[in-house]
């Protein structure tokens, strides 16, 4: 059954320590106030090519047919492990599973969260982009605390979406209005066009920014602004239906060097096939090219701007060079430093 129930295996050993006959604690609390809505990022699916919206500022973990957003630094981990000693939080999750029964395969998962303890409220009935669903608000108790959150399963074309929104302590309702435009934000995928290839780059572009420059990129291409940047100031990445084809950006200290000097400093740790020079966002850049597989041809491209010394990187799978070329020239062109 794929990604979700892989998620709910998880979930249920750890709900094992579950305490479902606690009694409510916390009688007479202040109710909290709901957090505003931020500056949201928006996410699309590299594979089903579906859009929803998260909190800029939230952490992502992604793969095909599966998008988790979570609030802080191992949040994660507390759903895996509510017992555990990570930190409380709020995630967004949505799941999708091909199925020729959604609505058993529904059925199935509610009635998993009720043995394992979770108290599940009855179905309530609502509309997610244009279409049928249904919600199902939940509470689950913990010796280390209480998690509140719901399901929202959708049915499409033999496709079961699970949208889960939740959190630990008070983390679920001060982020209710911040789940509630994550789901209005969903979009399904858009048609593609006969004879056009889905898994190459859009012709249509939309807009991009970081806090060093913006730019403009095919608008099926998935941008992630928040990615492991180990020694780099700051990293963000792009990349379309296949793994292998993506540009990134690192951004790092000059030391006060040109792009010759930040260049030689660099180039030795690539296996050269050619080098040379171009024009990005008004300065002069220096690249090389190499290939770090038999399939993937790559470029790194190095240039200085008010100190800070870029690097940015294409790859793209060998068959299909020509089309990632055109589509990394155009991102390339379309940078405006801030």
């Amino acid at each position: 059954m794929g990604t979700i129930m892989r998620k709910l295996s998880v979930s249920t050993l750890a709900l094992l320590t579950l305490l479902a006959f606690l009694s409510l604690t916390g009688c007479g609390k202040k109710e909290v106030a709901p957090l505003p809505v931020p500056e949201m990022s928006d996410y699309r699916d590299p594979g089903y090519g579906f859009h929803i919206s998260f909190p800029k500022t939230w952490l992502t973990n992604a793969e095909v047919g599966r998008a988790l957003f979570f609030s802080s630094q191992d949040v994660d981990k507390r759903f895996l492990d509510p017992e555990g000693a990570f930190p409380d939080g709020a995630i967004i999750d949505i799941s999708l599973v091909k199925t020729p029964n959604p609505g058993a395969l529904r059925d199935s998962m509610v009635s998993q969260m009720k043995s394992v303890g979770f108290q599940v409220a009855p179905a309530e009935e609502i509309t997610v982009a244009g279409k049928k669903a249904e919600r199902f608000p939940y509470t689950a108790r913990y010796t280390s605390g209480m998690s509140e959150g719901e399901h929202v399963y959708l049915d499409a074309d033999s496709i079961l979406y699970d949208f889960w929104f939740a959190g630990f302590g008070d983390f679920y309702k001060a982020n209710k209005d911040i789940f509630a435009a994550s789901l209005a934000s969903f979009q399904f995928p858009k048609p593609v066009a006969q004879g056009v290839d889905a898994t190459l780059p859009s012709e249509t572009f939309t807009e991009g920014e970081t806090k060093y420059f913006s730019f403009r990129y095919p608008e099926n291409f998935n941008f992630n602004p928040d990615v492991k940047k180990g020694t780099f100031e700051f990293s963000t990445e792009l990349h379309g239906y296949r793994e292998d084809c993506s540009i990134r950006f690192d951004v790092f200290d000059a030391k006060g060097q040109g792009v010759d000097k930040v260049f030689a400093q660099n180039k030795g740790k690539y296996r050269a096939l050619e080098t040379g020079k171009e024009t990005i966002a008004g300065e002069q850049a220096m690249f090389v090219s190499y290939s770090p597989s038999r399939d993937v041809v790559s470029r790194a491209y190095f240039l200085v701007h008010n100190g800070k010394a870029f690097r940015v990187t294409t790859n793209s799978y060998r068959p299909q060079e020509k089309e990632y070329a055109g589509a990394f020239s155009k991102i390339l062109s379309s940078i405006k430093f801030k």
